[in-house]
């Protein structure tokens, strides 16, 4: 990517004259690799200083093993286990759902699996994430403890009846729709429940577990549900009757509802809201004339302009989603492999995830493999190697959820970025 000398950024400049598709598809076009190129898993593994606590007992208390995948735990979110062998370890594993906020599971006996163990809503505190019955904390090697409290942070609970491990949480994207209502648009936490595909979802606002919404599949017909949800947001129980729905894809709908699941960081495709703004297309839209069609001059700097909600943002580690910008772009170089993600928060900090080598397109996805990172903060840019991978579904299709996650030889950085449906500004600047 050519970037400016003396501010780092890449240089671009406003046509109007260019068209958004045609562009696009040359964009898209130049970063296709060989179909046998492999994608970068996002899983990440190091050693850290850990501290878990759970009903009482101290279960890690030092060395851990620290894993990151912003698939499984949310961008944030990681698992510890103890340096034990495999019989005699314990465990933690913090989803996160939202700027500050997720879920954690731990195993209550050695060697279980933390993710069928009980479950909590907790909250970050510094190095820690805390909730009534578990904390689960991490540091860097060598860097002590700062602010840390010492142990007896969590009162015991009584203990859970025996019977079968609890079902496992993950990441989803969910949209629940009443009277024409939108009360749920985004990341959420789903557990499988009752059987027969049914499910609970679970959405967090201010710090607080807000939304419950449950599909109930027991004795129906194929192709039909009962949906209930809490209601009153501060109801933990997902007791009140939206009634009977059909399926319509990834959705169960009624004359009064729409509640619809997707896998986490799954596109949305060519899904349409019935309410609460216009139907995005189902696919590109047309050129309407040959004007500005041409391909871009070698060196040319492609620049799109991303409006929309930035879900999740981590910066060297810190949680930065809360002051995350409502813009994101991304950048490429006619006739060149490099190209560039961008996110920034509210204060002009500004996190770049940059690309020398070519990406793919797999299943309609650009998967672009990232080497380098780019910080800048108060004039000051610092620029370190890393490895990760950012995915861009076609974005002229409607809204879309643009993720990057890396990793650099110490800390995670990553952003998730859910377009709001709009033609993205598509800026060019002359090569040289």
């Amino acid at each position: 990517m050519v970037l400016d000398p003396r501010s780092g950024r890449v240089r671009s400049q406003r046509l109007p004259g260019f068209r958004v598709g045609a562009a696009l598809a040359v964009f898209l076009t130049g970063l296709l690799a060989p179909p046998a190129a492999q994608a970068q898993t996002p899983t990440k593994s190091r050693k850290v200083d850990c501290y878990v606590e759970a009903d009482g007992k101290v279960l890690a208390d030092g060395l851990c093993e620290f894993v990151t995948d912003p698939v499984r735990y949310g961008v944030g979110g990681f698992r510890l286990g103890s340096p034990d062998v495999a019989s005699a370890r314990y465990g933690a594993v913090v989803t996160v759902s939202g700027p500050g906020g997720g879920m954690a599971t731990w195993n209550q006996s050695p060697g279980g699996d933390p993710e069928d163990g009980p479950s909590e809503v907790v909250t970050s505190q510094g190095a820690c994430w805390r909730g009534e019955r578990i904390r689960a904390c991490a540091w860097k090697i060598g860097e002590g403890r700062p602010g840390f409290a010492g142990p007896a942070a969590a009162h015991p609970a009584a203990p859970q009846p025996a019977g079968p491990q609890a079902a496992r949480l993950r990441p989803a994207d969910c949209y629940l729709e009443v009277e024409g209502k939108v009360r749920l648009d985004g990341f959420c936490m789903l557990v499988p429940e009752g059987g027969q595909g049914g499910f609970v979802v679970r959405a967090r606002a201010s710090g607080k577990p807000d939304i419950l919404a449950r599909l109930d599949r027991k004795g129906q017909e194929p192709g039909r549900a009962w949906v209930f949800w809490n209601e009153q947001y501060q109801d933990m129980d997902p007791a009140f009757a939206l009634g009977q729905a059909t399926q319509n894809g990834p959705c169960w709908e009624n004359a009064q509802t729409r509640f619809c699941v997707w896998q986490a960081g799954q596109s949305r495709g060519d899904w349409k809201r019935s309410a609460g703004g216009a139907a995005p297309p189902a696919s590109p839209p047309a050129a309407r004339d040959a004007a500005g069609t041409e391909a871009p001059a070698p060196g040319t700097v492609l620049t799109l302009t991303f409006r929309g909600r930035c879900e999740a943002l981590v910066i060297d580690g810190e949680d930065m989603g809360a002051a995350c910008a409502p813009t994101a772009s991304n950048e490429s170089t006619a006739g060149s492999a490099q190209a560039v993600f961008s996110f920034g928060t509210g204060d002009a900090r500004t996190v770049m995830f940059l690309a020398s080598a070519k990406g793919w397109v797999e299943n309609g996805t650009l998967r672009q493999p990232i080497d380098q990172l780019r910080y800048e903060e108060a004039g000051r840019s610092h620029l370190v190697k890393a490895k990760g991978v950012c995915e861009m579904p076609n974005p002229m299709g409607g809204p879309v959820v643009i993720t990057c996650s890396a990793q650099s030889a110490n800390t995670p950085y990553s952003a998730r970025f859910r377009t709001d449906g709009s033609r993205p500004v598509l800026t060019r600047s002359s090569p040289g």
